[in-house]
């Protein structure tokens, strides 16, 4: 069991990892499309900057780690400690107004693992296993939880939401809720309070 030392020395090593995030500077330069109001800590890595295209009113926080091409609309905040992985011909996409709560994991490519080849990405290509690359969409007002997981392949239809520590295997309905181990259907999600405040917005703001 951990004791209090632990948890002190825990604490520290996480401050400082903040510290060090705010004082360096994400360089928007080497992106391919960056919008206004962008902001993005400079803990994140952004492995193919070339690929990321990124509209307005964006937040990506703390220790964000994305390796694929990346497509971005307005009004999308991506919570500290998300990995968004598949490599540079996998993408992901996140439409207006979607979100990935602290911790998700979205997965666009993969090796297979049932035994076509070696894996992981220092095996040389003639020896490599079968790769799954898919594209991960969420569509407006899509959101995941904490923790979620979700494969490649799959749609977060308009409104979809999933709940803490699910498992996305297949494509979502639109307007519902989900949650579990995999993702199940629970309930309908109100629409017409979230359309309507977008709409009013994008007349105040844009």
């Amino acid at each position: 069991m951990k004791n209090k030392g632990d948890y002190y020395f825990e604490t520290i090593i996480l401050l400082n990892l903040l510290k060090r995030s705010n004082m360096e500077e994400f360089d928007y330069s080497k992106l391919k499309y960056c919008g206004k109001d962008v902001r993005i800590a400079g803990s994140v890595v952004i492995k193919y900057p070339e690929l990321a295209s990124i509209g307005n009113h964006v937040a990506i926080d703390e220790f964000c780690y994305i390796t694929t091409a990346l497509e971005i609309g307005d009004y999308v905040h991506i919570a500290p400690f998300c990995s968004i992985i598949g490599g540079k011909s996998a993408c992901c996409v996140l439409r207006d107004f979607s979100g990935l709560a602290a911790g998700c994991r979205i997965i666009c490519g993969s090796d297979d693992y049932l035994g076509s080849g070696l894996t992981n990405p220092t095996v040389p290509d003639a020896y490599h296993a079968d790769l799954h690359i898919e594209p991960v969409i969420l569509e407006k007002h899509a959101l995941l939880g904490t923790n979620c997981v979700v494969y490649p392949g799959v749609i977060l239809s308009e409104g979809a939401t999933v709940g803490t520590c699910s498992l996305v295997t297949k494509s979502l309905a639109p307007w519902q809720v989900y949650f579990g181990i995999p993702a199940r259907p629970y309930k309908e999600r109100e629409r017409r309070k979230i359309l309507e405040m977008e709409t009013k917005l994008r007349k105040e703001i844009g």
